[in-house]
């Protein structure tokens, strides 16, 4: 465990400004960001001013007290235990703040609300605390999690490699009669062979119409000559996700698979070179329109080209979730993917090619150049 009190110092002084008189994580994503360690079930209370609390199951907390040698953990031995531990500290931290925090005689306490946030501990934590109010934790944890530090970029870059190892074994498998179970299952193993913990998605691998799904899944039939192939690929490294996705077809390309594949090739290299600090997701999805329109695909555009990744596959800006992200300007060290959104034709197939990038004040970086080559010999 690597406490990371110059993350929490800040995360208190904004949660001050805000007058929050806590923040609870129940997130893996938050606990690894904090603590730099995971946990089956990541729980702790970050104060608003004072040493972080671990919450942990009885054996656990000689392993912890070592790690965290100036904090406090909360020893429980059933869940109700854990409960009691949570609501009576949130009452001494309530009576510890300033007066004027409370709004209608209720406090404040900072929960992420994302996509792995278990909605029945929220609920759960809302009835035994009458006296708080529940908020999104984004406000905080936001502004400092998408500015990535060198230590981050480099378990970023390692996962996309990663992803790149697995890109290279479905790519080798791809023949007439592969099954899209078999390509995932390799993919996979190759990939935590090289050191992925897991994946931060499901693998997708999409064969023929299929492939027109923005969000795929293993396609049933096997493979056949003239299909198109979308493999889309999300390991992760020490908690840090890679999204790696690459478009083929199978066989000789016609018209439409060679308008499709070009179309999406300008569309990559026309977003990332507009892509710089102060620039937004709504202007990048504008240069993808503009490709799209010229090529006569304009009706296909889905918006949505890119957004913020990191311990979450999703974080700010992701417009697509949450729409006012798309006016959000980008900064100088956030990792942005380009190539989230695909560009199909119903009832034919569709194709993306799609990596990450950190953004610098020269432009965005690639964190690793996997090449574009969509055509497969049958």
């Amino acid at each position: 465990m690597n406490v990371r009190f110059d993350r929490i110092v800040r995360i208190q002084a904004a949660m001050r400004d805000n007058g929050w008189i806590a923040i609870v994580i129940l997130n893996h994503d938050d606990y690894r960001y904090l603590f730099g360690t995971d946990r089956a079930q990541p729980r702790a209370v970050i104060p608003f001013h004072g040493p972080p609390e671990l919450i942990a199951f009885t054996g656990e907390e000689p392993e912890l007290r070592a790690a965290l040698a100036d904090g406090k953990v909360h020893v429980f031995g059933s869940v109700g235990g854990q409960i009691h531990d949570v609501v009576g500290r949130l009452r001494e931290l309530a009576a510890a703040a300033p007066a004027e925090w409370a709004v209608d005689g209720r406090y404040k306490v900072g929960i992420q609300q994302w996509f792995h946030t278990p909605a029945f501990l929220i609920d759960l934590f809302k009835t035994v605390n009458p006296g708080i109010d529940v908020v999104s934790s984004d406000p905080v944890m936001d502004p400092l999690r998408m500015i990535k530090e060198p230590e981050e970029i480099a378990l970023m870059t390692e996962a996309q490699r990663i992803a790149g190892l697995g890109m290279d074994r479905a790519r080798a498998l791809l023949r007439p009669g592969v099954t899209a179970q078999e390509i995932a299952t390799e993919a996979t193993y190759t990939m935590m062979k090289a050191g992925a913990e897991g994946t931060s998605t499901p693998i997708y691998v999409n064969f023929g119409v299929e492939t027109c799904m923005l969000h795929g899944r293993l396609s049933p039939a096997p493979l056949e000559t003239g299909q198109l192939v979308l493999i889309d690929l999300t390991p992760t490294v020490d908690g840090y996700c890679a999204n790696l996705a690459r478009s083929f077809v199978m066989g000789e390309p016609d018209d439409r698979h060679a308008g499709l594949l070009a179309t999406y090739r300008e569309i990559v290299a026309t977003v990332r070179g507009g892509m710089h600090p102060g620039v937004t997701t709504a202007r990048l999805d504008e240069l993808a329109g503009g490709v799209c329109a010229a090529h006569g695909l304009g009706e296909r555009q889905v918006y949505g080209i890119g957004h913020g990744i990191g311990l979450r596959f999703e974080e700010p800006p992701a417009s697509t979730i949450i729409p006012p992200h798309k006016n959000l300007p980008l900064q100088d060290g956030m990792t942005v993917t380009i190539g989230h959104t695909i560009l199909a034709i119903p009832g034919f197939g569709g194709v993306r090619f799609e990596d990450v990038y950190r953004l610098g004040a020269a432009g965005p970086e690639i964190l690793f150049d996997y090449p574009i080559d969509p055509v497969v010999s049958a």
